[in-house]
C-alpha cells in the first residue's frame, strides 16, 4: 500500500477518535498530531517532539513542546496512543 493510501486510513482512524470523544471543532492540525502519535506509536513514522513526550506519557515534555491547539485538545491527543487505531 502506498503512503498516501495509508495515511488516509490514519486520518480516517484519527477523525473516528475525535468524534468518538465527543470533539466537534478541531483543526486539520489535530487531525495530523494525531496520526502522527498513532504512525509513531506502530512504528510507521516517528513523530516530533511533542509526539515522542506523548508516546513516551510525558506530561511535563509534551505540555513545554505543544501550541495552543495541543494545548486546547490534549485530553484526546493523549487518549490517541492506547485508543485510537486504523481498521482491518
Amino acid at each position: 500500500m502506498d503512503y498516501y493510501k495509508k495515511r488516509e486510513r490514519y486520518v480516517e482512524a484519527a477523525k473516528k477518535h475525535l468524534h468518538d470523544y465527543g470533539t466537534e471543532n478541531y483543526s486539520d492540525h489535530i487531525v495530523d498530531v494525531i496520526v502522527s502519535v498513532m504512525m509513531d506509536r506502530g512504528d510507521v513514522m516517528p513523530g516530533g517532539g511533542f509526539v515522542q513526550a506523548i508516546c513516551n506519557n510525558d506530561l511535563r515534555g509534551a505540555i513545554s513542546r505543544a501550541d495552543d491547539d495541543c494545548i486546547n485538545h490534549l485530553r484526546v491527543i493523549a487518549l490517541a496512543h492506547p485508543f485510537a487505531f486504523i481498521e482491518n
